[in-house]
């Protein structure tokens, strides 16, 4: 009797070893990753009055961090490609600190932005050493900037922008600035857009839109691609018009943007230029 148990007990070891083997040997096949498409170049051609390609070329590479958040802008400008900057974004526990930025090749960054938080939203960035002397600050509304007030020192300097929203676009935005005779806030500019379905392929780009170049970025967060932006004085006297049309690639991503710029007024005239983008999977 103890010879069939012991030989009952070595078939059923065996039984589970061939078991065991063949559950080692299942491949569980891996689901394809759904694609994460970032813009990862953008090359700019100025075009002449006939619409002809010119000399003047523009190159811009952008580049992201292992958790997918916005990492830096490098720009090459000009017909010699010489001029050279670069920005890049400072994080801490995912929220944005600081934007540095360099100029030339050899040159050395140097931190033009930092950002104080509440409740990890930026409600105040500003140049080092102006936190509280030369700065903007941001007010939201339901999780959206509604509006930028720039503080000076001199008050004379003083600048706001409101921005209203629809839906998830940046539809208006008013630019106040300081009466240099009353010291009132006065209406300046109002810009206003248009948007195409195609999603905002800058969107993710956050960081750059604390990059003031002239006014606030602020409609770079904006859900959708732009189709036009009209800018007109406080009396509502037309002054610039953009107006962008695109062509898409084989992923349903914009190939193209060419954008007609018509400037109206005392000097009227027309430019145009068009960006060749190109792309990179994240999810690689």
């Amino acid at each position: 009797m103890k010879k069939v148990w012991l030989g009952m007990a070595a078939l059923a070891l065996m039984a589970a070893s061939c078991s065991g083997n063949k559950s080692d040997d299942i491949v569980t096949p891996e689901v394809p990753k759904t694609p994460d498409w970032r813009v990862a170049g953008i090359i700019g051609v100025h075009l002449d009055d006939k619409g002809e390609a010119s000399n003047i070329i523009d190159s811009t590479v952008f580049a992201y961090n292992p958790d997918k958040t916005f990492s830096f802008r490098e720009t090459f400008q000009g017909e010699t490609m010489d001029f050279y900057f670069k920005y890049t974004v400072g994080y801490d526990k995912n929220n944005i600190v600081n934007l540095t930025r360099k100029f030339g090749l050899t040159g050395t960054p140097k931190v033009i932005t930092e950002t104080h938080l509440l409740n990890n939203q930026i409600v105040r960035y500003f140049e080092p050493g102006y936190a509280n002397t030369r700065y903007d600050s941001l007010v939201y509304e339901n999780n959206k900037i509604v509006k930028v007030v720039f503080k000076h020192e001199d008050i004379r300097a003083h600048k706001i922008w409101e921005y209203t929203w629809q839906g998830d676009n940046v539809v208006e935005e008013r630019a106040y600035m300081t009466n240099q005779g009353t010291l009132a806030m006065e209406l300046v500019s109002i810009y206003k857009h248009t948007y195409s379905n195609v999603p905002n392929i800058f969107k993710s780009m956050t960081g750059l839109h604390l990059l003031r170049e002239y006014i606030p970025n602020v409609q770079q967060l904006s859900a959708n691609m732009v189709n036009t932006t009209t800018i007109t004085d406080a009396t509502g006297k037309l002054q610039y018009q953009f107006a962008h049309s695109r062509s898409m690639n084989d992923k349903n991503l914009p190939a193209t943007d060419t954008v007609r710029q018509q400037t109206f007024g005392s000097f009227p005239g027309a430019s145009s230029s068009v960006s060749h983008y190109k792309y990179i999977d994240l999810n690689k």
